[in-house]
């Protein structure tokens, strides 16, 4: 009887240390997220982001965005890809236009995903303001780099009217 307790003891000690190692390891790996970090990531994205949409440059806008990135814009299938990406931002540009600002307003998540709220304002020529609205994007890490997975926004102006019965 004496025996048997002994071997419940060192099942129960060896479960105890086996439990408590797995822990270290989720904490381990859990502490090396900084969601500080992620936002300096996000910032410094979205101001390359703004800037590629200022001068047209669908490859360093497409960077902002994972490969398997996707654009949810008002009134359009949705666009995913790499391809689709600069394709979307060349045809923005063409129609005229020239600036995006985005506020940031919160932002969110942990190790899988992080969520970023806010607000943005788009331009045409001699900076006049033709669009304000506001946007979610998904972000997830791709290569060491934080990026825009889902990209979503909806304007803040009111729908059009319905067009007259005929």
């Amino acid at each position: 009887m004496k025996h048997a307790f002994v071997k419940i003891l060192g099942v129960v000690i060896a479960a105890a240390l086996f439990s408590s190692c797995n822990n270290e390891a989720v904490k381990t790996e859990t502490s090396s997220f900084s969601l500080d970090s992620v936002k300096a990531q996000i910032a410094a994205s979205n101001k390359v982001f703004g800037a590629s949409f200022a001068t047209g440059d669908s490859v360093a806008f497409a960077n902002c965005y994972t490969s398997d990135g996707c654009i949810y814009n008002a009134n359009m299938p949705k666009v995913c890809g790499t391809a689709g990406i600069r394709s979307f931002l060349s045809i923005g540009y063409n129609s005229g236009l020239r600036n995006v600002v985005l506020t940031t307003e919160e932002v969110m998540g942990g190790k899988e995903a992080v969520i970023e709220t806010g607000k943005y304002e788009v331009f045409i020529a001699d900076n006049v303001s033709v669009e304000k609205g506001k946007f979610v994007v998904v972000w997830k890490e791709e290569n060491g780099r934080w990026k825009m997975f889902r990209d979503i926004w909806n304007s803040d102006a009111p729908p059009p009217p319905p067009a007259p019965a005929k």
